[in-house]
């Protein structure tokens, strides 16, 4: 009879260790999970940029032309999600908010048409807050 009462102690013992451990390792997942669900993360980001973070800085006409061409396909291809769209303009104030509609392709292509193939143009990038994604273009002349 003592032998039984030790052996339900010592199996009590180890289903309390048990459930102490499967408790931890639930509390540990949850607050994993927590911190990695930032949205998306860098690797993402940097490859939804990379088209065009190649036309950053100083750039010819020529290869501001070929972003506009760019912008207008990638809004284009995000048409059904307009805080994927790209907004273009040539000078004016940089932007960091998510376009709420489609930007429409004669957008872009009013603002292709003022772009002179020889000149050069100062090209920068307005970042959504929120997700790091390119969500503005502003062209300027270079002086």
């Amino acid at each position: 009879m003592e032998n039984a009462s030790k052996a339900l102690i010592i199996a009590g013992a180890i289903l309390l260790a048990i459930s102490i451990i499967g408790i931890g390792m639930f509390i540990f997942q949850q607050a994993q999970s927590a911190m990695s669900d930032t949205g998306l993360d860098q690797e993402k980001i940097a490859a939804y940029n990379e088209d065009f973070l190649r036309y950053e800085g100083v750039q010819s006409g020529t290869q501001v032309r070929a972003l506009c061409d760019i912008i207008r396909n990638h809004n284009a291809h995000y048409s059904d999600d307009p805080s994927r769209n790209v907004n273009v303009h040539k000078d004016g104030t940089l932007g960091s908010a998510a376009p709420s509609a489609a930007v429409p392709s004669t957008t872009v292509n009013g603002v292709k048409t003022t772009i002179r193939q020889g000149a050069k143009y100062n090209v920068n990038f307005g970042y959504d807050d929120s997700t790091g994604f390119i969500v503005d273009v502003q062209i300027t002349d270079a002086t």
